[in-house]
């Protein structure tokens, strides 16, 4: 039976999974040409912000498994890819946004599982060699959380401002 979460972690997983819920009532009923808004051109729009926290969602997922099940992994998410350029590659700013609101609250939900369950592994870290770094870093699973929590939190802002500019 797992300990009893202290409370910044109960915070942090609160955060992480009301911001996946927060985000969805935010964009869910947004048509097509309001999900194509920015704050200024050039900047990503509501849609992709969305594709974005998904594939982050994605990405981290791995890490914080290996975090832990195997602690002090070397965990390398190959060539450096620049936001843009993944984001053309990977349509963003085409695709519907249905399966990636599904994919961001799945995911939440099966982290948040894990952390509880694994208590004792919230500092577990993992270790990641950042291209063009010498040295690595060294990163712990209840901080990933904690990262993928202020990260979606700061994208909730800014599609806050996108739908305030735009009176949406």
């Amino acid at each position: 039976m797992p300990s009893a979460l202290s409370q910044t972690q109960k915070e942090t997983l609160d955060l992480f999974i009301s911001g996946a819920y927060k985000l969805d009532k935010l964009v869910s009923s947004l048509t097509e040409q309001e999900l194509d808004k920015s704050l200024s051109p050039g900047e990503w729009t509501i849609k992709q912000i969305v594709h974005h926290v998904a594939g982050d969602g994605d990405a981290w997922s791995m890490v914080i498994q290996k975090g832990l099940v195997i602690p002090g992994t070397l965990v390398s998410f190959g060539e450096a890819v620049e936001n843009e350029k993944w984001a053309s590659a990977l349509a963003f700013d085409k695709r519907p946004i249905r399966a990636a609101l599904a994919l961001i609250k799945s995911h939440r939900h099966l982290i948040a599982e894990l952390a509880i369950c694994f208590l004792e592994k919230w500092d577990n870290t993992v270790t990641f060699k950042v291209p063009g770094q010498d040295e690595p870093g060294h990163v712990s699973v209840g901080e990933v959380i904690r990262m993928l929590a202020d990260h979606l939190a700061e994208h909730i802002s800014t599609i806050e401002a996108i739908r305030k500019k735009h009176g949406i």
